[in-house]
């Protein structure tokens, strides 16, 4: 989950991955309450690495879906501790059930924000992140997913079937975290803009992807993939057709570092 505000500043993003949790409760519920969720072995050989190389927070859970307790996390990170407590801040978050739960109403009141929901149908009017910032991440992690992928078929020895191992989480870690800081101010900007939330007389946004020159780099790649006789059973099979959101998802779950 990304934050971005109407100065064009952006925030660390939240990052939530899926994994098993402990079967016993103490162990557990320490996971939880000091490591994010995670065990402590691989909480100090990579999700302390990750979060210190780029800033941002890393969590687990069994599903690796955002909830309310995510959304508390997020509120608590990013605004409980900011140095004018008195200042209102208006928060906008889509109609997602875990952004609206009894809980996160209360504690944002008590942080002095207000939650806006944007309507689940009118996001590319209403909400900056979908109006302007969405697009050119997908690209540019659309990107680095389908350079990785040639990377690996170009390594495969001919004859050899194609196996494709996921990216590691650090690895995911640097892709969102070095597209989000490729996002320019203008950009961050230019969305409170276009759904009316900042004077239109702001410069104009930079948004240097297309979702063209995407689907090109996508069509090409898959071809290699086929050719390559790839039928995977770690990430699942993908096409054009498919949603780049659903197929960094399918990577991000089926990790296995």
């Amino acid at each position: 989950m990304i934050l971005g505000d109407s100065t064009g500043a952006k925030y660390p993003p939240f990052v939530i991955f899926k994994m098993k949790p402990s079967k016993i409760k103490e162990t557990r519920d320490k996971n939880e309450s000091e490591r994010h969720g995670f065990s402590l072995s691989m909480w100090k050989k990579h999700i302390v690495k990750a979060q210190n190389d780029t800033g941002m927070q890393v969590y687990t859970n069994t599903k690796g879906w955002w909830n309310h307790k995510m959304t508390i996390n997020f509120l608590q990170f990013h605004i409980s501790n900011r140095q004018n407590m008195s200042e209102p801040i208006l928060l906008l978050l889509d109609d997602f059930s875990g952004h609206w739960t009894e809980d996160v109403i209360e504690y944002a009141k008590t942080i002095n924000v207000t939650l806006m929901k944007v309507p689940p149908n009118a996001t590319s009017v209403s909400q900056p992140a979908d109006a302007t910032w969405n697009g050119p991440l997908k690209v540019r992690l659309r990107n680095m997913w389908i350079q990785y992928l040639r990377e690996k078929l170009r390594a495969r020895k001919p004859g050899d079937a194609f196996k494709l191992k996921a990216p590691s989480r650090g690895m995911l870690c640097e892709w969102i975290h070095s597209t989000w800081s490729d996002v320019e101010a203008s950009t961050i900007v230019s969305g409170f803009r276009k759904c009316g939330f900042v004077e239109r007389d702001v410069g104009p946004e930079t948004i240097n992807e297309t979702s063209a020159e995407q689907e090109d780099f996508a069509d090409d790649i898959i071809e290699e993939v086929i050719e390559a006789g790839w039928i995977d059973q770690e990430v699942g099979s993908f096409t054009l057709d498919d949603d780049f959101d659903e197929i960094f998802r399918s990577v991000v779950e089926h990790n296995t570092e």
